[in-house]
C-alpha cells in the first residue's frame, strides 16, 4: 500500500494522472490502475472522476493527509536504518517555553527516543522571545511555544494544546475563598516571571495587554527561583496543572472574571528547515498530551 499512497499523492498534488504518471516513471493508465485497485482494498471512493477531471471525496481528502504521513515516517525509517548502519546519529535541538509540563516533556521524550533511540536530543527552556529569535535564527530546530503573534505562513506551525494557567502561591495567602486566583483580587500581589533582563518589559507589556494582569512584577532567572519566591509568599507564579507544590505553595485556576486564563501551545519551525524529525516530535507531544 505504501507504494500506492506515494501515486495517490503525486495524483493529488500533480493534479492529473498524466504529470504523477511521469512523475512516479510510470505511464497514466498505471497510476489509474493502482489508484482503482487502492480504492478497491479500502472499499471507498477517494476520488470523484468527472471525464478527465477529478476531485477529492472527503475520504480521499483525510487519506491524502495520512498519507503523507505515513509516506514521510517510512521515508525517515529508510534513513535511520541506513544511517544506524553507518554508525552515524542525528540530533534534534529542541526549545521549550519555560512553564510548560514537565511530565508531558517526559513523556514525549520517552515516546520519541523509543521510536528514534539514535536521535539525539538537545533540549533547552526560554522565554517566548528567546524562544522565537533562537529558532529563527537556527540555533533550535523546533520549539514548543506559546502563541504571541498572529501565525506566520514560513512558519511551520502545528497546534498542540490549550493549557490552562495557574498561579502557585503560598497556600496560607489564598486571595479568595472560591478556590481560584482572580487577577483582580490579585492587584497588590506580585506576578512572579522567569526571563533574562533584556525581557523584562516584553513579557510584562504580554501580562498586562494580552493577558490582563493589573500586578507589578517580580523577575527569576529560573524555574526553582520563582518556585521558592511563590513558597515564601513573595507573590505568585503563573505555570501549568504539573508545577510541584513544595514549601507550603499551591495551585489555584488563575482566572479573569471567573474564566481560567490559558495560552494557546503551538509547536513551531521555519518551512526552509522543516524534516520528518520536526514532526515526529510532535507527533510524540501530541501522543503525550492525550
Amino acid at each position: 500500500m505504501l507504494r500506492q499512497m506515494r501515486y495517490f499523492i503525486a495524483v493529488v498534488e500533480k493534479g492529473s494522472f498524466f504529470e504523477a504518471g511521469e512523475a512516479c516513471h510510470i505511464s497514466q493508465s498505471a497510476v489509474s490502475q493502482q489508484i482503482k485497485a487502492l480504492e478497491g482494498e479500502l472499499g471507498v471512493l477517494l476520488l470523484e472522476r468527472r471525464g478527465r477531471s477529478f476531485s477529492l471525496t472527503p475520504a480521499g481528502q483525510y487519506f491524502y493527509e495520512q498519507a503523507k504521513r505515513q509516506t514521510a515516517a517510512a521515508d525517515l525509517l529508510v534513513r535511520e536504518v541506513r544511517r544506524i548502519d553507518r554508525g552515524e546519529s542525528q540530533r534534534l535541538r529542541v526549545g521549550v517555553l519555560n512553564g510548560f509540563s514537565a511530565a508531558v516533556m517526559q513523556r514525549a521524550i520517552e515516546d520519541f527516543t523509543r521510536l528514534l533511540p539514535h536521535v539525539r536530543l538537545a533540549l533547552s527552556t526560554g522565554t517566548h522571545e528567546e524562544l522565537f529569535h533562537k529558532v529563527s535564527g537556527g540555533a533550535l530546530d523546533l520549539v514548543v511555544n506559546d502563541q504571541w503573534r498572529t501565525l506566520s505562513d514560513t512558519y511551520v506551525n502545528e497546534p498542540l494544546a490549550e493549557q490552562p494557567l495557574y498561579a502557585l502561591l503560598r497556600r496560607d495567602l489564598l486571595p479568595c475563598p472560591e478556590g481560584r486566583a482572580e487577577i483582580a483580587e490579585m492587584g497588590e500581589r506580585l506576578c512572579i516571571l522567569v526571563t533574562a533582563r533584556e525581557q523584562y518589559e516584553t513579557e510584562s507589556e504580554h501580562w498586562r495587554q494580552v493577558m490582563g494582569l493589573e500586578s507589578s512584577f517580580l523577575f527569576a532567572a529560573n524555574l526553582e527561583e520563582a518556585r521558592m519566591n511563590a513558597a515564601s509568599g513573595a507573590g505568585f507564579f503563573p505555570c501549568d496543572a504539573d508545577m510541584p507544590q513544595e514549601g507550603g505553595a499551591c495551585l489555584l485556576p488563575l482566572t479573569r472574571q471567573g474564566t481560567q486564563l490559558s495560552r494557546r501551545m503551538f509547536a513551531f519551525w521555519p518551512k526552509q528547515a522543516d524534516s520528518p524529525l520536526q514532526r515526529e516530535f510532535t507527533e510524540a507531544l501530541r501522543r503525550s498530551l492525550q
